[in-house]
């Protein structure tokens, strides 16, 4: 059973709630937007081949827009992340319930998810920014930074998430049906990031019939790909709406008395 959380940390969650809830919708908004305006302004591009997410900031209008909404996200996910880490690690430290190397090891996961965070938000920057055909180089540095930068927090988080879960009970308001939702669900940002960087490899390749059919699906993976790395934060808004739901609801009791 989670612990009930102090009123500080409450706070703490409840920004990181609003903050990941708002880049969660944001950006899936906002790539989705950009592949279907890129087809209905560029008809004669798509029809010999699918845009990639990079071809549709090549548009002068989706680009800028893309890029301030970038500017905007980028820092706001960064913070969410940050405070849901922080407001994990104050709980977990308040229980006293963790031996010194298992507290240890949580604060090194938890840091290295944070700095992971940032790098992918300058990448989201990066990217957003710096756009085809003038900048290819540093969009591509800026897209690889994003990339594996985002995965990485994926992959660190499950560590971290799974390092709580074998702390007992009390020791966190990171639930234990939470870690069970996120140890299945993990594997669908992995799976889809394996198939997707394999396709950015075999692109580059004469395919022969096959090369239509694979480069249709590498642009189709894409945003799928970036959808489900934003679906992995959004499983932690269960663990943070129960404890924010057992706050409130001892603080009516409290006032009842």
């Amino acid at each position: 059973m989670a612990q009930t959380v102090t009123r500080q940390t409450a706070r703490l969650i409840a920004l990181a709630m609003v903050a990941t809830g708002f880049v969660i919708v944001a950006v899936n908004v906002l790539i989705y937007w950009a592949r279907a305006l890129y087809a209905v302004n560029h008809p004669e591009y798509v029809a010999l081949q699918p845009a990639t997410i990079s071809q549709t900031l090549s548009d002068a209008y989706i680009g800028p827009f893309f890029a301030t909404w970038m500017l905007v996200c980028a820092p706001i996910l960064f913070l969410g992340v940050a405070l849901l880490v922080w407001a994990a690690w104050v709980e977990f430290r308040r229980s006293k319930l963790g031996t010194a190397p298992e507290m240890r090891r949580i604060q090194i996961l938890s840091g290295l998810v944070v700095l992971l965070q940032a790098g992918a938000s300058v990448g989201m920057v990066m990217l957003s920014h710096f756009r085809f055909p003038d900048n290819h180089v540093l969009h591509m540095q800026g897209s690889y930074l994003f990339f594996f930068s985002q995965a990485f927090v994926i992959v660190v988080g499950e560590m971290l998430s799974s390092a709580y879960a074998r702390q007992p009970d009390g020791a966190s308001f990171l639930s234990d049906a939470g870690a069970r939702l996120r140890r299945w669900y993990v594997w669908v940002p992995i799976g889809l990031g394996v198939l997707y960087l394999s396709l950015f490899v075999l692109k580059g390749y004469d395919l022969g019939a096959i090369y239509d059919a694979a480069y249709l699906t590498y642009t189709l993976t894409e945003p799928v790909l970036l959808t489900s790395f934003l679906g992995y934060v959004l499983t932690y808004h269960f663990d943070m709406g129960q404890a924010l739901w057992a706050y409130l609801r001892s603080r009516s009791s409290a006032k009842s008395i």
